[in-house]
């Protein structure tokens, strides 16, 4: 019997959210997210709220557990404008070759879609995700541009066995 392992990163999709919370259909819309940095993508849940109520005249306990918070961290490597404007919001100006990206000082407010699709198994999903990027370049022989990522997850998390290239309907 074969087994299936999710393992290894292949490539991060986005879409614009829809305004429905569904999943978006396959095609165009989707978009990759970029070159992610090799061993930085990772998933992970945050701990959920816990309240535990006690009693003071025998030994129930009822333990309530909030939701649990999912982000997937990353860093974008050696973004270009186009992909700063994405993440960041702001404007490009001028012509190829000689244009310049001016960052907004707040980060516009927008919602995608994802689908980590990964070299072998599960695709991981969510229909609502919020993108906040942040700068990190260190200006060394050996530094690069990197743009650290949270992804957090603002609606359920979807694991498919059967989802393929999102961008191919």
């Amino acid at each position: 019997m074969p087994i299936l392992a999710t393992m290894g990163l292949k490539k991060i999709y986005i879409a614009p959210a829809m305004t429905d919370g569904s999943m978006p259909a396959k095609g165009n819309q989707w978009l990759d997210l970029g070159d992610v940095y090799q061993d930085t993508c990772n998933l992970k849940d945050d701990s959920p709220e816990i309240t535990e109520h006690k009693s003071e005249t025998s030994s129930k306990v009822i333990t309530l557990v909030g939701e649990t918070p999912t982000n997937v961290e990353l860093s974008l490597m050696d973004p270009d404008l186009e992909l700063l404007a994405r993440y960041f919001g702001g404007t490009i100006a001028g012509e190829k070759g000689k244009r310049t990206w001016i960052r907004p000082r707040k980060l516009e407010y927008k919602e995608w879609a994802l689908w980590i699709q990964p070299e072998e198994g599960l695709f991981i999903g969510c229909a609502n995700v919020r993108i906040i990027p942040t700068f990190e370049i260190t200006y060394s022989s050996k530094g690069i541009c990197l743009v650290p990522m949270t992804i957090k997850f603002q609606s359920n998390l979807q694991a498919s066995e059967e989802m393929s290239d999102p961008t191919v309907a």
